[in-house]
């Protein structure tokens, strides 16, 4: 069984973390906490 790499995008102005298998967050995210864009979010690892 393959292990899949996660990364971590924080967002910037209320600092949600997201768990993404993806290199990058959809250009449509929205920041389920404060309503960010995905353009807020910075990647942590």
């Amino acid at each position: 069984m393959e292990e899949k790499k996660l990364h971590h995008f924080k967002c910037i102005l209320c600092g949600y973390i997201v768990e993404t298998e993806d290199e990058e967050l959809p250009s449509d995210y929205v920041c389920p906490l404060c309503g960010a864009p995905a353009s807020e979010f910075e990647k942590i690892d």
